[in-house]
């Protein structure tokens, strides 16, 4: 089974279901995404997330707010009979659930209100409010309090390498951080081996996004690579496309995790 990692008082599987296929969204081609929202329908990823949920022990995604990523953990959660955790990245710059609020304190209690546990303002916002001559994240403060006073726990999901150092500076109250890591850079804002020192020595957990670079890199590479290079307590996300490509990668990160 992949083990769970403690964030707070949750215990969350160390790896975490990723959501990009399943809101069509490949960082390839336009019809890579047509193809993942025609092919990925509700019953597709509830079959999905059930299979590594029972096989594997995986107990949480991450994603922004979605009306259909809701109803599955629902469903999924009363197949499995298990809490399936979300970690939803809400910003007032995306409106990507029915009548989400266009606000942020808006949004943050449309996460409290669909069982959110853990919730990480968007990198939409997150990274358009930081001043790195500063070192700041302006606003955010009164964000993550309202978080935590809504019961969730809170993060915040950027690509900026400069968060993680800004966030242990300013002693702001964020428990987990969102962070692309992959051997290519891709989609990071500085270069590979000052984000591994970064994630390395902060006291602040991260959850390592496009390990595979959106299928760019072999997943026993990609994955190796992010594994050996992360703090013991980081958390890793996957998307996955289908069910074969969810029992392989599985399999491979249970293996690697396990050793």
């Amino acid at each position: 089974m992949i083990p769970k990692v403690k964030l707070e008082k949750l215990e969350l599987s160390r790896l975490v279901c990723g959501s990009n296929p399943f809101c069509g969204i490949s960082h390839f081609t336009i019809s890579r995404d047509m193809f993942f929202n025609e092919y990925l329908t509700l019953d597709r990823i509830v079959e999905i997330m059930t299979f590594v949920a029972q096989e594997f022990g995986v107990n949480a995604i991450i994603s922004s707010p979605r009306d259909h990523i809701y109803a599955a953990i629902q469903r999924v959660q009363k197949e499995t009979g298990e809490k399936f955790h979300w970690i939803c990245s809400p910003s007032p710059a995306r409106e990507t659930a029915t009548n989400l609020p266009p606000t942020m304190a808006g949004q943050v209690q449309w996460c409290a209100d669909h069982d959110v546990s853990v919730c990480i303002p968007h990198r939409s916002y997150t990274d358009a409010k930081m001043d790195t001559m500063k070192r700041e994240i302006e606003g955010i403060e009164p964000i993550l309090a309202d978080i935590r006073d809504r019961g969730m726990v809170p993060g915040l999901s950027t690509h900026y390498y400069d968060a993680i150092q800004i966030c242990q500076q300013r002693k702001y109250d964020v428990s987990l951080i969102v962070q692309p890591l992959n051997v290519l850079g891709f989609q990071s804002n500085i270069e590979v081996n000052t984000l591994i020192n970064a994630i390395r020595n902060t006291s602040i957990q991260i959850i390592n996004i496009k390990p595979l670079a959106a299928g760019r890199i072999e997943p026993e590479i990609g994955l190796s690579f992010c594994l050996s290079n992360i703090k013991p307590n980081d958390f890793i996300t996957i998307g996955f496309g289908c069910m074969q490509d969810a029992d392989y990668d599985c399999q491979l990160a249970e293996r690697l995790m396990n050793k």
